[in-house]
């Protein structure tokens, strides 16, 4: 409409929208293009409400086109070229580029679990995003060990053509030479944190691919100084550190941060983030010589804000302290438990969150596995129902049963 073709875009709903989607699809296409939903282009709201998952092709008249309606493609020996056959297409292969010793590595980049490309939508979802909240980059130890970088630090990576930096997951299911990073985090969500930026500016001189999997890199420790971690009920803008990540959180946000210089005054730093108004309670611990810093804030008994400073990777319960923006704390009891940055003895800690249907924390499993004699997949799902949805968690909770000698 800005553009000037509002007439041309006088859609009335999303269900209009898809019903042109599904005629373009079947335009001129005559069974020569595989994707064909011509049948749904005359679909009512009512019934795109209602609509479950169709398989495609799905032509407006499979018999006078001579196209499949559905069915498992190529399976009768048909193609989409001209003559209906397969083709092998020769491509012309170039050398591979000489291995640079000033970027021994090989960095690959893909998605993982629960993101989806650039989480313009999946980044919305707070289940989602409790995971794998943060940026990372998946080392061998041996190479760890060999750029100084230790767990749980934070890394830069940097090829010929730019740099990123991740959280080190040091660990033995990474190949030794290989550092993976996904490719999900841009701007939006990180600092310095789009993989793209990496990649070399290469294509295949026949599909047009980009060559957007791998690159030559070099890994190195992040001279941060001071390391934070913050559960806000309002999104900062701007955040005020080097590195950041910010993931959404039921009632707000959760932010990681690293800086490599201290603010001057650690107080008013933490009162831009925690935006205390009139009447608010600001509890705060500090400690100037260990460089551990403290802020928590709340609105009446809702909690406003909650900053924890190290010149350490910060260790707090993550899952505890994003779970109080979403509740009450009307006692002074619980409300020091968020300056502890742990829940009392009475609340156990979750954990990072493994099962994001059921939001089971890896210390729920294991608490299963070891006191609830948990010896299996299933029996830890019978007891917390993890694993029992999607199953996209199953793997992760069998590598816990195996460290612990339960499977």
């Amino acid at each position: 409409k800005r553009m000037g073709f509002a007439e041309a875009f006088a859609y009335d709903g999303p269900a209009a929208i898809f019903r042109e989607h599904a005629a373009l699809s079947g335009a001129e296409n005559d069974g020569t293009r595989d994707f064909d939903i011509g049948a749904l282009a005359d679909l009512s709201d009512e019934a795109y409400e209602t609509l479950r998952p169709v398989q495609w092709p799905a032509p407006r008249d499979s018999r006078s086109s001579g196209a499949r309606p559905g069915g498992r493609f190529f399976g009768d020996g048909r193609f989409y070229t001209p003559d209906r056959r397969a083709r092998f297409v020769p491509t012309p292969t170039a050398p591979p580029a000489p291995v640079d010793p000033a970027y021994p590595l090989t960095l690959n980049t893909g998605r993982i679990r629960d993101q989806w490309h650039t989480m313009t939508r999946t980044g919305r979802s707070a289940r989602l995003s409790a995971h794998l909240a943060e940026p990372f980059v998946e080392i061998h130890p041996d190479d760890a060990s060999a750029a100084g970088i230790e767990p749980a630090r934070l890394v830069e990576v940097e090829t010929r053509h730019g740099s990123l930096v991740g959280r080190a997951l040091v660990t033995e299911g990474q190949r030794r030479g290989a550092v993976f990073v996904p490719i999900h985090w841009t701007g939006q969500q990180a600092s310095l944190a789009r993989v793209d930026a990496l990649v070399t500016a290469v294509t295949d001189p026949v599909s047009g691919q980009p060559a957007l999997k791998s690159a030559r890199a070099r890994i190195r420790p992040y001279p941060a100084t001071w390391h934070a971690f913050a559960v806000l009920a309002e999104r900062p803008d701007p955040v005020p550190a080097d590195y950041w990540a910010i993931a959404t959180a039921v009632g707000g946000w959760r932010v990681e941060m690293a800086g490599l210089a201290p603010p001057a005054d650690w107080a008013a730093w933490a009162a831009g983030l925690l935006r205390p108004g009139e009447g608010s309670e600001v509890l705060s611990y500090l400690d100037t010589a260990a460089g551990h810093h403290r802020f928590v804030a709340f609105a009446s008994e809702r909690l406003l804000g909650a900053v924890f400073v190290a010149p350490e990777p910060v260790q707090v319960a993550r899952t505890f302290a994003s779970d109080g923006l979403s509740a009450l704390h009307p006692s002074l009891a619980e409300r020091l438990q968020f300056l502890a940055g742990r829940p009392g003895g009475d609340r156990p800690d979750p954990g990072p969150i493994v099962c994001s249907c059921f939001s089971v924390g890896a210390n729920d499993i294991v608490r299963a596995i070891v006191n609830d004699n948990c010896r299996t997949v299933e029996a830890v799902g019978a007891a917390l129902r993890a694993g029992t949805n999607c199953g996209s968690c199953r793997s992760e909770i069998q590598r816990m049963l195996r460290q612990r000698g339960a499977a």
